[in-house]
């Protein structure tokens, strides 16, 4: 096969939970919005490289680039992340030396889609490049570059900000952000939307995990997470005209997560909260993740580790869904 999963279970280290999210209001729209989601939804997965990629005029260009593949993995849809090495310190650019896939698990056309890590088991590129290095050092390059950086799981979805979504703040209204204060409306307000992308991961290999803690010298993955989620979600926004909205989720919902809430001026409008556990327990008690995992139901359904037999939403490892199988 061309390809193995990286499930989380066999991964290293502590486990990282992440949720990135950004607000928006379609102009012109009003009323029950719940008919533009499987449009959102589907427009999403088509150009979901245009969205990330980021090389239009207008748009941030992302530290990565992504696009679909002809490959597949048990008949599901595959995706390339290429990540360049680069290293002021070291004084190096190294362009499409390191290749990260994953295939789609999961899919709902009123929903959004996630996708699994996965080992590739056939040579690139930069595989013959390494045949210059001594057979030792050469082998050792091989096996790290045919590894995603994470094992585990990352899913997009789409939904609409109103009352009963996990989290809530009981007596909220829905409203705006004027002068940095919300403020309820009065009357029918417009739809809004959310976009969010979160995922349940660890290292894949010890590698990669003493590669993070040697700092920067080639990448720090934790922040490149950070950077090319965030300009994803911005980057959607700018790309379809739609009407950013900047209120904070706090706003409206309540959760024992609230402080973890950040966000940076570089990325305006686009929240994001992240966390590390050293025990699936410690994860699973926290309110906030339990909410996170409702609204993925792709992450909710891992399993964490070899002796779980079940995700914490008590369903097995693969997660269901219209379209589950990922063929489009």
């Amino acid at each position: 096969m061309d390809f193995t999963e990286l499930n989380i279970a066999g991964g290293t280290g502590d486990f990282h939970v992440n949720q990135f999210r950004i607000h928006f209001s379609i102009p012109g729209l009003e009323g029950d919005g719940r008919n533009a989601v499987p449009l959102l939804v589907a427009d999403f997965i088509k150009d979901f490289p245009r969205y990330f990629n980021g090389v239009e005029k207008g748009l941030t260009e992302n530290k990565a680039t992504v696009a679909w593949s002809t490959k597949k993995f048990e008949l599901n849809k595959t995706l390339r992340f290429v990540l360049d090495f680069r290293s002021e310190r070291l004084g190096i650019n190294l362009p499409d030396i390191h290749s990260d896939w994953v295939h789609v698990l999961w899919q709902n056309a009123n929903k959004g889609f996630a996708a699994q890590t996965l080992k590739r088991n056939f040579a690139e590129r930069a595989d013959y490049l390494t045949s210059t290095m001594s057979p030792l050092l050469g082998e050792v390059f091989n096996r790290l570059n045919q590894y995603h950086f994470l094992a585990g799981r990352r899913s997009w979805v789409f939904g609409l900000v109103e009352p009963g979504m996990p989290g809530w703040t009981p007596g909220v209204l829905i409203g705006k952000n004027e002068g940095g204060k919300f403020k309820a409306y009065s009357g029918a307000p417009p739809p809004l939307f959310y976009l969010e992308s979160a995922a349940v991961e660890r290292y894949s290999m010890l590698l990669y995990e003493l590669m993070e803690a040697g700092g920067d010298l080639l990448i720090d993955i934790r922040k490149a997470i950070v950077s090319i989620w965030s300009i994803l979600l911005a980057n959607y926004v700018q790309a379809r005209g739609f009407r950013l909205n900047v209120g904070h989720p706090k706003s409206y919902m309540t959760d024992d997560g609230s402080s973890l809430w950040d966000s940076q001026a570089t990325w305006r409008g686009v929240y994001r909260r992240q966390a590390e556990f050293e025990k699936p327990g410690d994860l699973y008690a926290k309110k906030w993740v339990q909410n996170l995992l409702t609204l993925h139901p792709a992450l909710k359904s891992q399993v964490l580790t070899n002796g779980e037999g079940k995700g914490v939403g008590g369903g097995g490892g693969r997660s269901g869904g219209a379209g589950s199988s990922g063929s489009w």
